[in-house]
């Protein structure tokens, strides 16, 4: 009981900065049009904001995952919170629309210490049997903050301007770069960056977790990538940022009843199971706003987004935990979660033209047929997987 509650208060703050970061990278969605009003450019200009941070937050991961084992995880955590209050303050001051985008891209630099490092303390925290669960209560937190994200960057959007939801992250992360600080280190042995490499290499030799990595890049593209635009679907068809983000910010409440079926079945059902499951449900989510850009719509789709993400994404993060050794869990981490992110910057780039010419139909078509051949790879090699291998 005393452990218990030890890991629940040790991963108070975490979850706190996983919060922050996650709705760090929603906010910018319902702001797109408004900031491509303001600076009279097109929205696939203004998109470049949220393509650069995915786009950085992805490929920087694994800098700061070998960082974190040779470093400390918390110090690495600190250094990423830092950087994101500079990095959105810089956005919310910019006078021209690409000081803004540079802004959001430093932003995201700085983000992806949290993404990876994080995981990866949680995996040195937290025993094996319980790490499903709490996995999935991280995927609920960072579907939270996402919802928290996209509806107060509409509110206070329509209530001020569109600056001010990104000087509250700004406050927000420097705050808890603070904070991050009363956390204990989980390295007892920290290793030299030069024998990080070397066991990385060793790592990479195993074809599961060179499989997981290259798997990861897709799988992103459909879990991270396509839903960014819902918000945009919303407001080119009229509907102002406060009402796209509240709809949109069902997305918080889906992975919130995600996470609540995961603790409950997880023990009756397998990984492979959950993950097929977690992705049929955004794939029913993606055809509904192919389907219709209506409010109706639009909400169910995000509904069924968050509970895959709950379900489907702390799958993959287990499983990425299994398929490596712990004393490079932080390298292992980032290298999964940068092909995450940047499988999801180049489908957000990739689609952009679409969504500036309101052709939502074909674009979250596109997202369904990503979404398929993922949910049936994924399933049938994470259930291979579990048959051949213990896991750690």
């Amino acid at each position: 009981m005393a452990q218990q509650t030890l890991e629940k208060n040790g991963m108070a703050i975490p979850y706190a900065g996983w919060f922050l970061v996650q709705a760090n990278v929603i906010m910018i969605t319902p702001l797109l049009v408004p900031v491509a009003n303001h600076f009279h450019v097109g929205l696939a200009a203004v998109t470049l904001a949220l393509t650069a941070y995915l786009l950085l937050f992805g490929v920087m991961q694994p800098f700061y995952g070998l960082l974190s084992d040779s470093a400390g995880r918390v110090r690495v955590m600190r250094l990423g919170l830092a950087g994101v209050s500079l990095g959105n303050l810089i956005a919310a001051l910019a006078p021209n629309v690409a000081l803004l985008i540079t802004g959001r891209a430093v932003a995201g630099a700085f983000a992806a210490a949290l993404a990876p490092v994080t995981v990866a303390y949680i995996g040195d925290r937290v025993p094996p049997g319980r790490r499903q669960r709490v996995m999935a209560g991280l995927m609920s937190v960072a579907a939270i903050g996402t919802a928290t994200g996209t509806i107060s960057a509409g509110v206070l959007n329509d209530l001020i301007n569109w600056r001010a939801a990104i000087f509250l992250v700004a406050a927000g992360a420097a705050v808890l770069a603070a904070l991050y600080g009363r956390l204990p280190e989980t390295l007892a042995v920290k290793i030299s960056g030069r024998d990080a490499l070397r066991r990385l290499g060793e790592v990479f030799r195993g074809g599961w977790f060179r499989f997981l990595t290259i798997f990861a890049f897709f799988e992103g593209a459909a879990m991270v990538g396509f839903y960014n635009f819902f918000s945009s679907a919303l407001q080119v068809h009229g509907k102002n940022a406060a009402i796209a983000g509240i709809v949109t910010g069902s997305y918080g409440l889906g992975a919130v009843v995600g996470g609540v079926i995961v603790r409950s079945i997880d023990s009756r059902v397998t990984a492979a199971g959950l993950f097929g499951g977690g992705c049929t449900l955004l794939l029913v989510g993606f055809l509904a706003a192919a389907f219709s850009q209506t409010i109706p719509a639009i909400l169910a789709a995000g509904l069924l987004a968050g509970m895959a993400l709950a379900i489907a994404q702390s799958t993959i993060q287990t499983w990425m935990i299994e398929a490596s050794p712990p004393d490079v869990r932080g390298t292992a981490a980032a290298v999964v979660a940068s092909a995450v992110f940047t499988g999801a910057a180049l489908s957000t780039a990739a689609v952009g033209g679409l969504a500036a010419g309101g052709q939502f139909r074909l674009l979250f078509g596109i997202a369904a047929l990503v979404t398929l051949p993922v949910t049936v790879v994924g399933a049938l090699a994470r259930a291979r997987f579990s048959r051949a291998t213990v896991p750690a």
